[in-house]
């Protein structure tokens, strides 16, 4: 009886967390409905005009390195000019840059467009992340960013449907991306300005995070290196096997569509047995699909799309778990610094993994990208197997940070630094 009574107030906290957020949650997804199909459109159009592997693997990782670059400096412009004139900002230069595609159908110009678009993205998801955790309570944050990751997943696999909707060739698909991120201003622009509440961090310097927890390090690292190189480069793989528009979208939206449905028993999981143990499962688990998704290639789509459903499902949870690892072991005031050194850890990887997934693709063949993941994952499985703890006694911690690599969960440190600052200066 007493579990149903605390069931039923936790779903009417949830409602009541919902609520005040629920706008904000319709930016994201319209946000993120527009990147994800942005994405996927580019690589596909690169292939369609004959850039190279290479080319299109340097386009994705300098869209990863801008983000990277926008987590670090950003945090400044969100104190001095506030979250919604931030996103507005922003979503204008994103917006631009969706149609500048078009004009400028060069590789050197798409380069330079794809680094501006992950510093504008980095932007906008940071004021949008900041002041969702703003809202959120320590009782309810991690149901609250769980909702959140799924409405971040499930906005990028719509979009690639969206794919299907105009020929890449054509100008419509990239004004439709013009149009939600456009769009994603609306919803938050009607919504009060709530800072992030100020909460005294301290800095985490790398040296001390791969001490105090090498397996979230190399984790969060190889993470990024394995599954960087199929946010880069997987639609070119689908592209060079010989599938249509229509299979390319449905492979990409397959691949997200495990995640959505994994990731939440992976973290259920992962509460109740030793973490070592769930990420060298999950490793393995998504290697195998990896290797599975390289012999596939000639195979009927359905078992692609299956292979591809558990690489994703078991493969992209792990970034989130590396940082439940990292956040086991050390005190609630370090958790942000150590978010922050994992995000740069693990964009430093996704930024160099479709540069290294693009070489694997020219050298083996389409199948070298996720026969270069399984490789990496199969290493990060090995030393999560070596770092064997026993099971801790389980101690809910509020962490400020969604499980999605794509987010920071970094803000709110910078924030009160950039803030205590100003004061010193004053």
């Amino acid at each position: 009886m007493r579990q149903a009574i605390e069931s039923i107030k936790a779903a009417c906290t949830r409602g009541l967390v919902l609520a005040p957020v629920a706008a904000l949650l319709l930016s994201v997804a319209l946000l993120l409905l527009g990147n994800g199909l942005l994405g996927t459109l580019l690589i596909v159009r690169a292939g369609q005009e004959d850039f190279s592997s290479g080319a299109i693997g340097a386009m994705m990782s300098f869209y990863f390195t801008g983000f990277t670059i926008g987590a670090l400096v950003l945090p400044r412009i969100i104190v001095s000019v506030g979250h919604v004139r931030t996103f507005a900002g922003f979503a204008a230069i994103a917006s631009m840059t969706a149609l500048l595609h078009v004009t400028f159908v060069e590789p050197i110009a798409w380069l330079a467009l794809r680094l501006i678009t992950g510093f504008a993205y980095a932007g906008m998801i940071l004021a949008t992340e900041s002041w969702l955790n703003a809202h959120a309570l320590p009782s309810t944050r991690g149901q609250l960013l769980s909702i959140f990751g799924v409405v971040s997943m499930g906005s990028w696999a719509i979009g690639q449907a969206l794919l299907n909707i105009a020929p890449p060739a054509d100008v419509t698909l990239f004004l439709i991306v013009s149009l939600l991120i456009s769009a994603a201003v609306v919803p938050i622009t009607l919504l009060p300005s709530h800072p992030p509440a100020q909460v005294a961090q301290e800095r985490v310097a790398f040296r001390d995070l791969v001490l105090a927890s090498p397996l979230a390090a190399a984790g969060a690292f190889l993470a990024g290196l394995a599954i960087g190189g199929f946010w880069g480069m997987g639609p070119n793989f689908a592209q060079k096997i010989g599938l249509d528009v229509g299979a390319i979208s449905a492979f990409m939206a397959a691949v997200l569509g495990g995640t959505l449905a994994l990731r939440w028993p992976l973290g259920w999981l992962s509460d109740r047995v030793s973490r070592n143990l769930v990420i060298a499962g999950a490793t393995l688990a998504s290697a195998a699909a990896a290797i599975g998704v390289a012999l596939a290639v000639e195979a009927p789509l359905p078992l692609l799309l299956a292979a591809g459903a558990l690489f994703g499902g078991f493969g992209i949870p792990i970034y989130s778990l590396c940082l439940a690892v990292a956040n086991d072991d050390l005190p609630a005031g370090r958790l942000l610094g150590t978010a922050r050194g994992l995000l740069l850890l693990n964009g430093i990887g996704t930024a160099a993994g479709p540069l290294i997934g693009g070489a694997a693709m020219n050298i083996v063949g389409p199948g070298g990208l996720f026969l270069y993941a399984a490789a990496l994952l199969i290493i990060l499985a090995v030393l999560a197997i070596a770092r064997r703890q026993p099971r801790r006694p389980i101690q809910a911690k509020a962490a400020r940070s969604p499980s999605t690599p794509m987010i920071t969960g970094s803000l709110d440190t910078m924030i009160c630094m950039e803030e205590r600052s100003q004061g010193v200066r004053h």
